[in-house]
């Protein structure tokens, strides 16, 4: 009976030991584990969950002001950075390859990215986030050019007293819709006081991100996040990403969301469909067979003027663990929602022309007012026009009927 006894035991502790190695050899050999999110480079993102908490809890303090030195930033931060160097660690190994031989476009990440998560050093303060319906995040420039798109949006479509907005705070639908308007910036760098202007223009105005990014069309994508990540902070519905040579008449965006009842998730703008990526070395657009893999891009909207739902931000945020993202962010996007069987929202009210800075006087008004956001290259110029011509449409002696 003790002989009995001793051998059940041993045959269970084997069993035991073979169960464990079992265990091992599975957690070595990682890619059985099929449901574990990975990165571009098939690497494991294990530290997501933990970054999400801390996430979290940075939403959590709605009064926090990004650009204090907090210690949950600096949890943040060293945690993404973890994880986001190990994302980058091949990526940043190929492109010291590619400059020492001739660029290959399926193999290597091109043009490289650097990505990381920035948050701004300067952000609006004593903002008055209470029933904050949209952030509008409009990503601008760090030169004197850019300077002056600013201030042409702050004394149009961005101006809280123009003809439209009092109109709006007439409007049972959208009257208590609140919206804020910030834009985005990075730095110029070394040889200019243009950081300086910033500055300045930041603290006179108090609505600009400025974070610290070096100005170029790669680094967009980055810009892209840290403004949705600072957006995120708040409680809000909706996020509108637009470019600073656009014209948008938010109170008909607002008015929009409330006519579609809110929609949830939403992905909305003025939508390319099935475009093929550029792969041609030296092209602004191009990207390479490494970053996607797909000979046409899905259906997206162009980074003029789109609006996403808030419940898509955490989703994005995660996203860049999965895939590593290439600077045309509005693209990225685009893959995102399709990976996340989002489906696309075409606004018919948005209208985007390359030269639309030349069509604006020939537009009639009919057609104008038919419309919520046209872009691109609506200069300052062409910026004052429209807003002569509506404050005249909507407010006029009188007011223009269609």
């Amino acid at each position: 009976m003790y002989f009995l006894r001793l051998k059940r035991q041993l045959y269970g502790f084997a069993i035991t030991l073979m169960c464990i190695f079992f265990l091992m050899w599975l957690v070595v050999n990682q890619r059985f584990f099929t449901w574990i999110p990975r990165n571009s480079d098939g690497h494991v993102v294990d530290s997501i969950q933990q970054i999400h908490a801390v996430q979290r809890r940075c939403v959590c303090e709605s009064s926090l002001v990004l650009e204090n030195n907090s210690s949950i930033l600096r949890e943040i931060n060293t945690k993404l950075s973890n994880v986001l160097d190990r994302v980058n660690t091949t990526a940043k190994a190929n492109k010291v390859k590619s400059d020492n031989k001739t660029i290959d476009i399926v193999n290597d990440y091109y043009p490289f990215v650097d990505f990381k998560f920035v948050f701004p050093q300067i952000s609006p303060t004593n903002v008055d986030s209470r029933d904050l319906f949209m952030v509008v995040l409009v990503n601008s420039g760090a030169t004197t050019d850019y300077r002056k798109r600013r201030e042409a949006i702050r004394q149009t479509w961005g101006n809280r007293s123009n003809c439209e907005q009092r109109k709006a705070s007439g409007n049972e639908k959208v009257k208590d819709l609140k919206w804020l308007l910030v834009f985005v910036v990075g730095k110029a760098g070394p040889g200019t006081n243009d950081d300086e202007l910033n500055m300045a223009e930041a603290r006179q105005h108090n609505d600009m991100l400025i974070g610290n990014i070096t100005e170029n069309y790669l680094n967009n994508i980055i810009k892209f996040y840290m403004g949705q990540v600072w957006a995120s902070k708040f409680d809000i519905k909706y996020t509108m990403k637009t470019d600073d040579d656009v014209y948008v008449r938010i109170p008909r965006v607002l008015e929009y969301l409330v006519n579609a009842k809110f929609p949830r998730p939403f992905y909305g703008g003025w939508t390319y469909a099935g475009t093929l990526v550029n792969r041609k070395i030296g092209g602004k657009w191009t990207v390479s067979w490494k970053y996607y893999g797909e000979k046409d891009w899905p259906r997206f909207n162009p980074g003029a003027f789109f609006i996403l739902s808030s419940d898509l931000l955490n989703r994005l945020f995660n996203y860049v663990y999965i895939r590593k993202p290439f600077h045309t962010d509005d693209a990225y996007v685009g893959v995102a929602m399709r990976d996340f069987r989002v489906r696309i929202t075409t606004i018919s009210t948005f209208r985007i022309d390359p030269d639309m800075n030349k069509q604006i006087p020939k537009l009639k008004d009919c057609y104008l007012l038919g419309k919520t956001a046209l872009g691109h290259n609506v200069d300052p110029i062409a910026s004052k026009i429209l807003f002569d011509r509506y404050e005249t449409m909507l407010c006029g002696n009188i007011p223009k009927k269609c």
